[in-house]
């Protein structure tokens, strides 16, 4: 597919797609079962490499990423749950039971357990971590995740999410674009989240809107660990549902990109 929106920016990094589906393709690759890890590293890959790659069940060894592609919550009982929401805050100083949580870490490696121990401190305590996961919005539906770049898209190919790779001065052309058509003020949403939540279950939920917004991301400082090798930290992810892509594609002929000022700066 070309892309209108994407021929005016001209960036370093041309958007990626991510397509919900039960079946797998045989023609894209991905990480043998049981050996995922963080996805991230393998979608900045993608945005980087322009490689597709299939990522599925079988793969997700986080429960984070389950949540995120629509594979249920994650949590497998209720104390799954209460240990992930300690581990995003603040670790052993956040734990409802110390004893049990530092129990729980015995026999891992060290760097794991100091991890863990410390906490992610994305929430600043237990109870605000166990709200912001228990308000996740949940999906329990296809089985795999495709990932291609945006010029490969087939026919029959309908995206899920769109996903944006950009510098400041390019998320702001993409934020005049979207606000363009809006009556109110341009909402952008920044999920408390995971990054594979952010490009997946939080722009799955945006897609159900009548008039749904971008998300920006990722706050998530483990995500941007996994992909600063492909990704410079002064760029973000900017994530929008299929329906509003194609929206800004049609008014983008007729939008800021075609005036005068717009010309002085791309030349």
């Amino acid at each position: 597919m070309e892309s209108n929106i994407v021929n005016y920016l001209n960036g370093k990094f041309d958007p990626i797609v991510l397509i919900k589906t039960d079946e797998k393709p045989d023609n894209i690759k991905g990480p043998k079962p049981g050996s995922g890890g963080c996805v991230m590293s393998f979608v900045a890959r993608c945005i980087a490499k322009r490689k597709p790659f299939v990522f599925g069940r079988d793969n997700a060894t986080c429960g984070g990423i389950w949540a995120g592609f629509g594979w249920g919550t994650g949590f497998a009982t209720p104390d799954d749950k209460e240990f992930q929401a300690t581990f995003l805050s603040c670790g052993v100083d956040s734990a409802t039971d110390r004893n049990e949580y530092l129990k729980k870490l015995e026999g891992r490696p060290k760097h794991v357990k100091d991890m863990f121990s410390e906490g992610e401190r994305i929430y600043t305590d237990f109870e605000t971590a166990y709200n912001h996961i228990s308000s996740r919005p949940i999906y329990d539906s296809e089985d795999y995740v495709v990932f291609k770049p945006l010029e490969d898209i087939e026919d029959g190919d309908i995206p899920d999410s769109v996903i944006f790779t950009v510098n400041a001065f390019e998320l702001m052309l993409l934020l005049q674009l979207d606000g363009s058509h809006r009556y109110e003020s341009n909402i952008v949403c920044v999920p408390q989240s995971s990054a594979c939540q952010l490009i997946g279950c939080f722009t799955f939920q945006q897609a159900e809107e009548d008039n749904p917004h971008m998300l920006l991301g990722p706050v998530d400082l483990a995500a941007r660990r996994h992909m600063k090798h492909f990704i410079p930290n002064e760029y973000v992810i900017l994530v929008m549902p299929w329906k509003l892509f194609l929206k800004l594609e049609e008014i983008s002929h007729n939008s800021l990109f075609e005036a005068h000022l717009f010309r002085e700066f791309a030349r």
